[in-house]
């Protein structure tokens, strides 16, 4: 025997299906209307200020430019030929960064203005020498592209939270040196015809630098290759000294200009601090012997410098 359904009304089913419809309706007006509103709150912004950020002055810079001793006003572009500014906000994965890269010669350079809501940022400021500009989207993890010519340079730092405000808003940066500096001096009467550069190779310090301690955060195996083609005596490559690390061991390589080796020095446990110069003195051509023993001083154009022979 067939079960017999008992059929809703017509005119009830039409009224029950408009008053779903209805519902319907007023939910998804309710929920427009949520949405709107945290949309306007999350586009709502406060007071914005017109920040001015200059380079006022350079710490630890060579006595021959700084006249009055180590802190001098003196002009960017007498002392690196790039300057990156960046602007930090938010914590972790909510970090946004604003970021001005200048080069010397360019019109204001040394000086970055910025448009900002009032609050505080993590500012960031490098002076080099490279011929790149460096990656900063991680202030504790900054590198640089420098194609060219040396991967560290001569670098100079400011890194320090700040409070934008109305009052607040032109701000002087003194930048402080960040690396130390390894120099080859050779003393050699004369040196090979052949000679066309000289190859660097050392570990121990680091070619990233961690803005917000000053110090580098990765250890690095550097390679730096410079000509010799100016017949000059005294080579020079730079590192950001590492907090577990107070040494190199570096690997010079004297090559032709088909990049054969002619001869190679071997240095171990050379000592570097930061914004000192470790300078290693003697003949590397004109001993027969292949590790001979460099002099080394620290006396002082930055810092200061030790000074080693060999």
């Amino acid at each position: 025997m067939k079960q017999k359904f008992n059929r809703m009304p017509v005119k009830v089913y039409r009224s029950c299906k408009v008053m779903c419809l209805a519902g319907t309706l007023l939910l998804l007006g309710l929920f427009s209307s949520c949405s709107d509103k945290e949309e306007i709150s999350s586009l709502r912004t406060g007071t914005f200020v017109d920040v001015t950020m200059k380079v006022a002055s350079f710490d630890q810079i060579p006595f021959d430019v700084a006249q009055n001793g180590t802190k001098a006003a003196v002009s960017p572009d007498g002392i690196c030929s790039r300057i990156s500014f960046a602007v930090y906000s938010g914590q972790g994965s909510n970090m946004t960064k604003k970021q001005v890269n200048q080069e010397a010669g360019s019109d204001g350079f040394g000086t970055a203005s910025f448009r900002l809501e009032e609050g505080t940022y993590k500012v960031v400021v490098l002076a080099h020498s490279g011929d790149g500009n460096p990656t900063m989207t991680d202030p504790s993890k900054i590198t640089f592209n420098n194609k060219n010519g040396l991967k560290v340079t001569d670098t100079f730092l400011y890194c320090e939270d700040v409070e934008i405000s109305a009052q607040n808003h032109d701000i002087d940066l003194e930048l402080e040196r960040v690396v130390a500096k390894f120099q080859l001096h050779l003393e050699d009467e004369s040196l090979p015809q052949e000679l066309s550069q000289l190859k660097f190779e050392y570990s121990g310090g680091s070619s990233t630098l961690d803005a917000i301690t000053g110090q580098g955060c990765v250890n690095s195996k550097q390679t730096e290759t410079i000509d010799c083609t100016d017949g000059g005596n005294d080579y020079e490559v730079y590192t950001f000294v590492r907090s577990d690390s107070e040494s190199l061991k570096i690997k010079v390589s004297a090559l032709d200009s088909s990049g054969e080796v002619l001869k190679e020095q071997e240095f171990q446990d050379v000592p570097v601090t930061n914004n000192y110069i470790t300078r290693y003195s003697g003949e590397m051509f004109s001993r027969a012997i292949l590790n001979s023993a460099f002099s080394i001083v620290i006396d002082d154009v930055w810092g200061g410098t030790k000074d080693y022979s060999f």
